[in-house]
């Protein structure tokens, strides 16, 4: 991305070149930069606090940045009014109006002047359609469900056709099953409309699922921007690591050689030059979960720790290990692993509490990050 261009960049559909926020001496945005192609569903993800709803509110031009600029289809938008940069947004509350019926709440985003009284009643069905609440067009907001009334938001907020839609939490109000429904069905809109779609959640599944790229934010800083298989599989730091998933950390390691990590009274061989950079220097070792092995013979002999299990916890399709990392010896060095082990392997081995158990680390699974320092 040229940064020292007068012009957006023409690959991208909306553009944020080096926007940095303040309020006050607070920073709430630190510099960010990223680009977003035509009919691409981004989420922007991190804790309460790290900026993604200033983000969103930048880029519709309802906060000024302090430095920076925001380019939408190779324009200029940075300080143009929120009415002409062509956006649709939804907002965590539905925002409708209760003495208004749905369809007049449809209507209400269309301009009147650019529609005839047909028309907007036409286009309005159009959307009720969509979101499937065609039917519902004579009710009041309040004889729907939370459910219904946040897809008469978004029906409203893609009536008047927008460039850019801005969804801003809109499943956070509502319970677990009816989030599950909706997130695909905001999905299956954006895809049959091809409108370029960003979305702010602080739900990592939410993010993960419907995404095509997310943008992970940590204290206003960008901590990374990738496809959600790129972000689990190949985070870029300790953060991304430990905010997507599940992760476990091994401190108090020291890098050997090109492929292997001294950690305690064990030797661990990664991939082949992946502990180059740590040569004689403090790593932080990362695995999954799901990527920690049980030995159940002796023809693995590399990466073998001794552990006892603490406790265990039944998750439904899975267990959950907490085991307690032992020396060669069996003494315990203070650090713990968890483990997900499917029902069928643990019933099999009959894995008990206080059980000693021999765990194998796949050096194809171990990511290395830089060990923090103490503070």
């Amino acid at each position: 991305m040229d940064r020292n261009s007068d012009n957006g960049n023409n690959d991208y559909f909306l553009e944020v070149r080096n926007i940095t926020k303040m309020f006050g001496q607070f920073t709430a945005l630190s510099n960010i930069s990223i680009g977003i192609e035509q009919g691409e569903f981004v989420s922007i993800l991190g804790p309460s606090g790290c900026g993604k709803t200033t983000l969103l509110r930048v880029i519709a031009g309802l906060e000024e940045q302090n430095t920076g600029s925001v380019w939408i289809e190779g324009r200029d938008v940075s300080r143009e009014p929120v009415a002409s940069r062509k956006l649709g947004i939804v907002f965590q509350s539905y925002a409708l109006f209760p003495n208004i019926n749905i369809i007049g709440n449809v209507q209400y985003g269309l301009n009147r002047r650019q529609f005839t009284a047909a028309q907007q009643e036409q286009r309005s069905m159009e959307m009720l359609e969509l979101v499937g609440l065609e039917d519902q067009a004579s009710k009041y907001p309040a004889q729907l469900s939370g459910g219904q009334q946040q897809r008469v938001a978004l029906a409203r907020a893609l009536a008047p056709s927008p460039s850019l839609l801005l969804l801003d939490e809109p499943l956070s109000a509502l319970d677990a099953k009816v989030r599950v429904f909706l997130r695909s069905e905001i999905r299956r809109i954006q895809e049959t409309l091809g409108v370029t779609t960003v979305m702010v959640t602080h739900d990592q599944e939410e993010a993960l699922t419907m995404a095509d790229r997310v943008v992970v934010l940590e204290d206003g800083k960008l901590m990374q921007f990738a496809t959600p298989k790129a972000l689990y599989g190949s985070p870029e730091n300790a953060f991304v690591a430990g905010f997507i998933g599940g992760m476990n950390f091994l401190t108090d390691s020291i890098g050997h050689d090109p492929q292997s990590i001294f950690f305690g009274q064990y030797k661990l061989q990664t991939e082949p030059g992946r502990a180059a950079d740590f040569q004689g220097r403090p790593v932080t070792i990362a695995i999954r979960p799901e990527d920690i092995r049980l030995i159940r013979d002796s023809s693995i002999d590399i990466n073998v720790l001794k552990t006892k299990v603490d406790h265990i916890e039944f998750r439904g399709s899975l267990y959950t290990i907490h085991l307690q990392i032992l020396n060669k010896g069996g003494g315990a060095i203070g650090q713990f692993l968890e483990m997900d082990l499917q029902v069928e392997a643990m019933e099999s081995m009959e894995i008990s509490s206080q059980m000693e158990l021999p765990i194998h680390l796949p050096p194809e699974r171990l990511i290395l990050f830089k060990a923090k320092k103490a503070s």
